[in-house]
């Protein structure tokens, strides 16, 4: 339900907003997404990866294929078009074909834009929760890498409920008899896990200067030099931020994670992050809405429990589950009290400005080795109270 809703909000926002813009001058589009708060303007490009040594659980007769989408430091990119947030193939195709700009909802990144020659950053990585599109991650990945951060938001082919394809093919989330319970819970984490891997395997082929797309279309100039595989961090929300911190538990090429209001675990099935610990920074976030309902609080129990890294939990007033995405600023106003039970009472620019801070400070911090941010004294913000 909640996942039906997340896209079908962004795709309503797409033709309203689109619509609104007719009377109004250039661009052709509206974007709602925050503009990024770094120095350097941002590219985007998408890749489609194929694991194939990976045969894929959900459909056993097809290899493992994901789709991502990457964030980076550009140049030039008032050569290139704005990109749209969501469609990356169908509608710039149809533009393409007929030389049309067709309205529609962009984000703040421009397609294919050269990454700028300035040289490596940090890669993150970013996992959508339960269900749920990485489109909802595109805010957060923009304004990362506006701040010099390479962010690949990653789509779990088959848990989320449309991955769009070269050439338009639509991939829905696969049927799931009797509901989603904790068994197919587990096997969506159980791909989500080795989904992490492969990408960041792919990343490494790109840096080595390998084409990892499988239909062999060419990356933006110079990303494969843009890549510091050595630095590498994970976000992500709900599953995401169990995705993030229980990937960094088995993967030692992740140095640092970032779970946005998830447990670290399916309900009383703990990850082995949870029951075995971490050597690495974890910073977790929580909403008002999850410490009222505390189901994660088993889990984050396990995991101060026996992690032995820097570790610290926050949590932001007046905020609801899906206030660490885009879904705050997405969400009409008009239609606001029907998402009360997604998006809390914090005004969106207040929840988007402070989850960006909290996110860029943690990686700043562990990843680039800088001083003085908000995670270095006590908070200053009245919504954030730090947990322990």
């Amino acid at each position: 339900m909640i996942s039906r809703i997340a896209l079908g909000t962004a795709c309503a926002c797409a033709l309203v907003l689109g619509n609104a813009a007719v009377a109004g001058a250039s661009p052709v589009g509206v974007t709602v997404l925050p503009p990024p708060s770094g120095q350097s303007p941002v590219g985007t490009t998408v890749m489609h990866l194929i694991d194939e040594s990976r045969q894929d659980p959900f459909q056993p007769d097809r290899r493992r294929e994901l789709m991502v989408s990457v964030f980076y430091p550009a140049a030039d990119t008032d050569k290139h078009p704005r990109a749209h947030y969501v469609s990356t193939d169908v509608i710039p195709g149809l533009e393409k074909r007929f030389g049309i700009e067709l309205l529609g909802l962009l984000t703040n990144s421009y397609t294919d834009a050269p990454a700028l020659a300035d040289g490596e950053h940090p890669v993150l990585l970013y996992s959508p929760g339960g269900g749920v599109s990485r489109l909802l991650g595109t805010g957060l990945a923009e304004d990362l890498a506006s701040r010099g951060y390479v962010v690949v938001t990653i789509d779990h082919t088959y848990e989320a409920p449309a991955v769009e394809f070269p050439g338009g093919r639509l991939v829905q989330a696969a049927p799931v008899e009797g509901g989603i319970g904790k068994d197919i819970r587990q096997k969506f984490m159980t791909a989500r896990l080795l989904d992490t891997q492969f990408v960041l395997d792919s990343l490494a082929q790109l840096a080595g200067g390998v084409n990892p797309d499988a239909d062999h279309r060419e990356p933006p100039a110079g990303l494969d030099r843009a890549l510091d595989l050595d630095q590498v961090g994970m976000v992500g929300h709900s599953s995401g931020g169990y995705t993030a911190v229980e990937a960094m538990h088995g993967d030692r090429r992740i140095d640092a994670a970032v779970d946005l209001d998830g447990q670290i675990g399916v309900d009383e099935q703990f990850g082995r992050a949870a029951t075995e610990g971490v050597d690495r920074p974890v910073l977790v976030i929580t909403s008002q809405q999850i410490e009222e309902v505390g189901d994660a609080r088993p889990s984050l129990d396990a995991f101060w429990q026996h992690a032995t890294g820097w570790k610290r939990q926050v949590t932001m007033r007046d905020s609801a589950h899906y206030d660490f995405t885009d879904m705050s600023v997405l969400v009409p106003a008009a239609v606001q009290p029907a998402a009360a039970r997604y998006i809390g009472p914090i005004a969106a620019a207040r929840s988007t400005t402070l989850v960006r801070t909290y996110v860029t400070a943690m990686f700043d911090k562990f990843l680039r080795n800088r001083s003085g941010t908000v995670l270095d004294r006590p908070p200053t913000d009245p919504e954030i109270a730090v947990l322990r």
